[in-house]
């Protein structure tokens, strides 16, 4: 795999355009640990490439297989009831089962396998013990630097970058409490399609979430709406344990995911789910059939 950029529609490759001396390593993990001396480097390279004014010496981007900007993170952290009205989705259908769904009084997270991390454009392949399979768009934040209890007001410090992930899901199997199986399966959690740096988003909760299912929007949210910001996410998670770089963060579904309207809007084989970050782009993983 190698690291690139997009440029005006092209993809780059970083080490293309930079001295012997001062190659990238090809792994998004290793860049994160660099800090910001990788960042200088990569703007470095885009520099170069648009000095040469020939877009020839990129690749257009619909030819250019693509691949999660993280691949192999030591955490994936999953926030979960942070939009008020998704928490008043779960108090509805909790009610239905007796369960009461109360507000959480901190950051609400559970995890997700890194194996279960594809492409922005892979197929999501639909597990045959599944019976309804359902997507949620979340914004998603990648770590930069190592983060042990800090403060608030600093939290961003420590963020590389922001992506989008789509928390795909086995409902039938999350109502059984099963909550780890429900979402870990292969190409369960497509990412992408790039890492957006947070100099080109000053202000992450200032976008807009929108989530299709083929053409359907299923739903649409703002990140204004979070319970917790993310900088109240950071804060509270490097008091239990410490953020590396290229750490995983999910901030959580905003308001509703398919198995929340009615009737259900679940995917099929053969569907395309598609999830859209202002700023960030989009990512759209066709449903396969699991072949065993």
């Amino acid at each position: 795999m190698k690291i690139g950029a997009s440029v005006d529609g092209r993809i780059i490759h970083l080490n293309s355009f930079l001295p012997t001396s001062d190659q990238l390593p090809e792994n998004m993990v290793n860049i994160m640990a660099m800090g910001d001396a990788a960042l200088h480097l990569a703007k470095d390279a885009i520099s170069s490439y648009l000095s040469k004014n020939n877009t020839n010496l990129g690749t257009i981007e619909e030819l250019v297989d693509l691949q999660s900007p993280i691949l192999n993170p030591s955490k994936i952290m999953m926030g979960g009831r942070n939009y008020l009205r998704h928490l008043e989705e779960l108090r509805k259908e909790g009610a239905t089962r007796q369960e009461k769904i109360v507000t959480p009084p901190m950051p609400h997270i559970f995890s997700k396998y890194a194996t279960a991390i594809t492409g922005p454009y892979k197929p999501i392949i639909y597990p045959k013990i599944v019976k309804q399979l359902d997507l949620e768009g979340e914004l998603t934040v990648i770590i930069g630097k190592r983060a042990y209890f800090v403060e608030e007001e600093n939290a961003l410090d420590y963020v590389a970058g922001y992506t989008i992930m789509n928390d795909v899901s086995a409902r039938c199997l999350q109502a059984q409490g099963l909550l780890l199986i429900s979402k870990g399966f292969e190409t369960f959690c497509p990412m992408g399609p790039y890492l957006v740096t947070k100099d080109e988003i000053p202000d992450p909760q200032n976008l807009t979430v929108k989530t299709y299912l083929n053409d359907k929007e299923v739903c649409s949210a703002h990140t204004s709406e979070m319970l917790f910001s993310i900088k109240q996410f950071i804060a509270h998670l490097s008091r239990i344990f410490p953020l590396e770089p290229g750490d995983v963060l999910a901030t959580g579904s905003p308001p509703g995911p398919g198995m929340y309207h009615n009737p259900p809007i679940l995917a099929n084989i053969g569907d395309v789910m598609r999830i859209h970050i202002e700023k960030i782009g989009m990512i759209a993983n066709p449903v396969i059939a699991a072949t065993r």
